[in-house]
């Protein structure tokens, strides 16, 4: 029971990419950067400092961006939901005074070692301006933007570069080719103009989705509020039109291979390069070209689980196992976007010859499934698992997760309820089960897997010279690009870098400030939640208290059982963790660790260990400033 849940709104855009500059990742960070009716430069920093949010925060996935708030409390929720739907529908950004967000948000040219005197010269002092005109004296440049250094981070992740490049491979005829958060190498083509028409063409109500989670009041409130932005822009059919995303389809003869370096620290010395980071293997599958039914779509979770989801899963257990590798990559199943995919693989991958071995052990492990199958405790273990996982959602905001999960089909026209309700799925799915048993899974591994071509086998190796190349590869690009500048194109750049600094160090005026939304004193209420508990002492006759909460829990009983093992001698207590791995992952007196887990998985939603150690008071220690000696403790075992 929670008598204050959380109120949830968020807005969704179809973001379809058509180039990897990044701009719908840049528009998620422009259009916060101030509205018609807040105009301060950065209302979000606001809110993060004056607001009660519970979640505040903007993503952008490959097909769409996504704007969500959430607050308890109904004046902050209201401010929020107010600032994300101006922001929106009316930023800056877009307009001819927010020139400086893309400069700041996206990418801009920088004057290296810009110091004041001198770069304030340049706009002062007509001789220095005529004198650096000229190619040879004109000053170094760099890019610089929030985003670039963003993506340039996320693109020297070794696994992010695979996932990402992999994508590209896996799609090579729709959207999602593209990177939608930009690839370093790309986001400096973006244009002004390219950017405006992006956020034209798809930020339009035509093309949003909107959500609310709340009492009667504030869904009415956000209705009303979204109707007075949205109405006055009309009815744009084609903004939703030009959003569609097209699948996919299956054309690879052969599986597509391909070889790309990541950058890695130099080894010490005899050391070879490749040896001392190790490769990376991941093999990619595109599983559907059209949409799978709701029953086929459970089936895949549940072959997933399978396969992956407990570390005696066979396909994890035998990459684990093997040696080959140092961990388990790719996730699995996708299936957030239009088309899931499949992903499997391992990094650190000492051998070079072992990478041709890791893809035949995948390769020859999900043979062996497809002809041996699973057991029925296997099955019946996923089965309950993902039962659980459906009744309970992701364990945070209730409204969030409604939201965020309708949007992998309502993104696609598709109704929202039909990622929300599984009864009937579920029902199928088990009736199918009791019908050819292990087959049904079995069948997803021939067709899907075993006899897809459509799937992309990425390696990544070590490279020590790899920054080094793309330092240079930088350089070549930015002096490309200003020897082709005229003298003026070259004098705005300079200028419009003096003024968007300038900008940054002036800080904005009272009345400017005076524009975010605050909460008053009166609008926060004082009264503490109480949580109804209920104690029962000597519960069952066991000596042991019982407490009890009633939540909504959609009929799920949440037990924890603490056990106090503060008698365990304190040159002991280092061997606790241990224990709790220990009980984690090992089986019994009579079962293996497998069975153990199959046995758990079909009678519970799980059981897990976890260690909690508590500093206590010393008798008579009434300090509550001075430190506790640290010698009292409470050590309870869940």
């Amino acid at each position: 029971y929670d008598p204050k849940p959380d109120k949830v709104f968020g807005v969704a855009f179809r973001t379809k990419p058509e180039s990897s500059t990044g701009v719908p990742h840049i528009l998620e960070h422009s259009v916060l950067c101030g509205s018609r009716k807040y105009p301060s430069r950065d209302p979000f920093a606001h809110l993060l400092k004056g607001s009660l949010q519970t979640f505040l925060n903007a993503m952008t996935y490959p097909d769409r961006t996504v704007y969500p708030v959430a607050s308890r409390n109904r004046a902050d929720f209201r401010n929020l939901m107010d600032v994300y739907l101006d922001a929106v529908f009316h930023p800056r950004a877009v307009e001819e005074e927010g020139w400086w967000v893309l400069r700041q948000e996206g990418w801009r040219y920088d004057v290296i070692d810009d110091e004041d005197d001198g770069g304030r010269a340049l706009a002062t002092n007509g001789t220095k301006q005529r004198n650096l005109a000229g190619n040879s004296d004109r000053a170094d440049f760099e890019f610089k933007g929030v985003v670039y250094s963003e993506m340039k981070g996320v693109y020297s992740n070794p696994e992010s570069l695979l996932e990402r490049s992999t994508q590209s491979l896996l799609f090579p005829d729709n959207s999602y080719h593209y990177d939608s958060g930009g690839d370093p190498a790309i986001i400096p083509t973006l244009t002004r103009e390219e950017f405006v028409a992006f956020y034209k063409k798809y930020y339009h109500p035509t093309n949003a989705r909107l959500f609310v989670a709340g009492d009667e009041s504030d869904v009415y409130h956000a209705l009303s509020v979204a109707d007075r932005y949205m109405s006055p822009m009309g009815y744009n059919p084609q903004s939703r039109k030009d959003s569609v995303i097209h699948y996919q389809q299956r054309t690879f003869k052969q599986p597509v291979r391909e070889r790309k370096p990541f950058a890695a620290a130099a080894s010490e010395e005899g050391e070879d390069e490749e040896s001392s980071e190790g490769h990376i293997l991941c093999v990619t599958w595109l599983l559907n070209t059209q949409p799978l039914t709701p029953m086929m779509e459970l089936a895949w979770v549940v072959l997933n689980s399978l396969l992956l989801g407990k570390s005696s899963s066979p396909l994890r257990l035998a990459l684990e196992d093997s040696n080959i590798g140092e961990e388990t990559i790719g996730g699995g199943l996708d299936d957030e976007l239009l088309q899931s995919t499949f992903a499997i693989g391992m990094k650190g991958v000492k051998k070079r010859e072992d990478v041709a071995v890791l893809e035949d052990l995948i390769m020859d492990t999900l043979h062996k499934l497809d002809s041996d199958g699973f057991s029925e405790d296997e099955i019946a273990s996923s089965m309950n698992t993902i039962e659980f996982q459906l009744r309970e959602g992701g364990g945070g905001l209730r409204g969030m997760e409604i939201f965020l999960s309708a949007l992998a089909k309502w993104n696609y026209d598709i109704s929202p309820k039909d990622a929300l309700v599984y009864e009937d799925a579920l029902k199928l799915l088990k009736e199918e089960i009791d019908k050819t048993g292990s087959n049904t899974f079995q069948q997803l591994i021939h067709d899907s897997l075993l006899g897809n071509n459509h799937r992309v086998v990425m390696e990544l190796f070590p490279s020590t010279t790899l920054e080094a190349d793309q330092v240079q590869d930088t350089k070549i690009q930015i002096t490309r690009a200003k020897s082709k500048m005229s003298d003026s194109e070259y004098q705005h750049i300079i200028d419009e870098g003096i003024k968007l600094k300038i900008l940054q160090e002036t800080e904005e005026t009272p009345e400017i400030i005076a524009t975010n939304p605050a909460l008053s004193i009166s609008d926060i209420d004082p009264t503490p939640i109480e949580y109804p508990i209920h104690v029962e002492e000597n519960a069952f006759k066991s000596g042991i208290n019982v407490v009890s909460h009633e939540v909504a829990s959609s009929g799920i009983a949440y037990v924890d059982f603490g056990l106090d093992v503060s008698m365990i001698p304190y040159e002991d207590a280092i061997l606790l963790p241990s224990l709790i791995s220990l009980l984690n992952e090992a089986g019994t007196s009579d079962m293996s660790a497998a069975d153990f887990r199959n046995y758990v998985g079909k009678s519970t939603g799980g059981v897990y260990a976890t260690l909690e150690i508590m500093s206590v008071k010393p008798t008579g220690w009434d300090d509550d400033i001075k430190v506790h000696p640290g010698v009292n403790m409470l050590t309870m075992l869940f």
